[in-house]
Formats: C-alpha cells, structure tokens, sequence
C-alpha cells in the first residue's frame, strides 16, 4: 500500500472505498437517503461517548447538538490541543471527532493519545488532507462538514471496523 503522504484530493474515494489505507468520507453519493444516514447515526451513536474537538464555535455546537440527539453523551467540545488532551485522560471515552486544525496547532498529539489508547477517532477537515502524517494511514478522513451517519458508520461500523 502507498504512504498516505502520496495521497492528494483527487485520490480521494466515496466512503466505502479505501485509497492507500485511507478512508474517505465525502459528501451524499446519489441515490442515498438522508434519512439512511440519520437511522444509521441514531443507531451507533446511542449511549456512546463521544469527544469533539474543534475550534469553529458554530460547527462544534452543531455537531454536539446533532449527537445529542442521536443519544451519545458529548465530551466537550474542545478547541485546542491541551484541553483535548485533558480530556482524553481523565474522561471514558467511546470515540473522537478531531478537527486538523486548531487555534493555530494541528490535532496530532491528540490523535496519537487516543490512537493509544485504543479510543476510534476520525479526522474532520476543510484543508487539504495531505497535511495528516502517514502515520494515521487506516483512519478516516471526513470533509467538512460531515454527515453524522457517515461519521458514525466510520467509528463504529462494519467497514470502519476492518481499517481501524
């Protein structure tokens, strides 16, 4: 398999698709329903815990309110680096929604805590992916911003499951 370094956007594939070992959540590939998605996010998302970390105010309470409403308990959300690695140690966690960016810092410290701690986690970024080290090669890739379902099923699903 290539090193995720060699991956550049136009590499990317639909979800159930893997490039290089990464997984990429896109936007709604045609023909799929909306309601799919939300049944889906309802489903794995109930009675998980979840952490956000993310800088945007608008996007993090967006996404709190939408796991929220999909019955996970979340942690946060957090928009830096220190904090979200407070977190990680002194919360039970079930899974991360990490943004790349943050307040000038990158994610990574983060990710490399949960990653061994053997916590799932997906990446959530508007920036060109190739800044995530190949290191992370197995984990998602979710554009922003996300479908919760598609999310979900990256975290906690059968397909996720098998890179993680």
């Amino acid at each position: 398999m290539i090193a995720f370094s060699f991956i550049t956007p136009p590499c990317l594939l639909p979800h159930s698709l893997v490039c290089g070992q990464i997984i990429y959540t896109g936007p709604t590939q045609p023909g799929q329903r909306s309601e799919d998605l939300e049944n889906l996010a309802i489903e794995l998302f109930a009675g998980k815990r979840v952490l956000i970390v993310e800088d945007e105010y608008f996007l993090a309470d967006e996404t709190r309110r939408k796991l929220e409403k999909a019955g996970a308990t979340v942690i946060g959300p957090v928009a830096g680096v220190a904090a979200a690695l407070d977190l990680v140690e002194n919360e039970e966690l079930d899974a991360a929604i990490l943004d790349v960016h943050l307040e000038g810092d990158l994610v990574f410290p983060v990710a490399d805590e949960l990653e061994r701690r053997n916590i799932p986690f997906v990446f959530a970024t508007a920036f060109d992916p190739s800044v995530i080290p190949g290191r992370f090669t197995g984990f998602a890739l979710c554009e922003k911003p996300a479908e919760l379902g598609k999310i979900a099923e990256a975290l906690f699903g059968q397909r996720a499951g098998e890179y993680h």
